[in-house]
């Protein structure tokens, strides 16, 4: 029986990585440059691991294979598969991150074999002067 798990933060050194995301998540020792902390990742390679329970251990994609639809919901495994469709994450942005450009879904099924980029931001806490910046003030190719 499936029971509300909690996961392992997958930490990422990031060359515009903060301080603050182990003192905020209470992950001790604190590390410096840490920029990201991928909450639940079905990312090849980076795969979230059960934190608790019976599953511990576990990987995301072991309880996907396993539990599928069960875990997914019927939905999302008519639409993604056995693929999770979600990133979570935290970001301690210190520095300015390079600009990013995602792909919808059909360049990125053309040229990398996997789903289109959307993002969703909740910004839990924001230094004086901070800003956040979406598109460009110009159309461009």
């Amino acid at each position: 029986m499936l029971y509300p798990m909690t996961f392992k933060p997958i930490l990422k050194k990031i060359i515009w990585g903060g301080s603050d995301i182990c003192p905020f998540k209470g992950i001790t020792p604190v590390q410096e440059g840490i920029g990201e902390s991928w909450e639940l990742s079905h990312v090849e390679g980076n795969y979230s691991v059960v934190d608790n329970g019976a599953l511990e251990g576990k990987t995301l994609d072991e309880l996907i294979r396993t539990y599928g639809k069960q875990l997914l919901g019927k939905k999302v495994v008519e639409q993604f598969g056995s693929t999770f469709p979600l990133l979570i994450k935290f970001i301690d942005a210190r520095d300015d991150l390079s600009i990013q450009v995602h792909p919808n879904d059909e360049l990125a099924k053309e040229r990398h074999n996997s789903f289109g980029k959307t993002e969703m931001w909740y910004v839990i806490n924001a230094a004086k002067g901070a800003g956040l910046y979406s598109g460009f003030s110009k159309q461009i190719d």
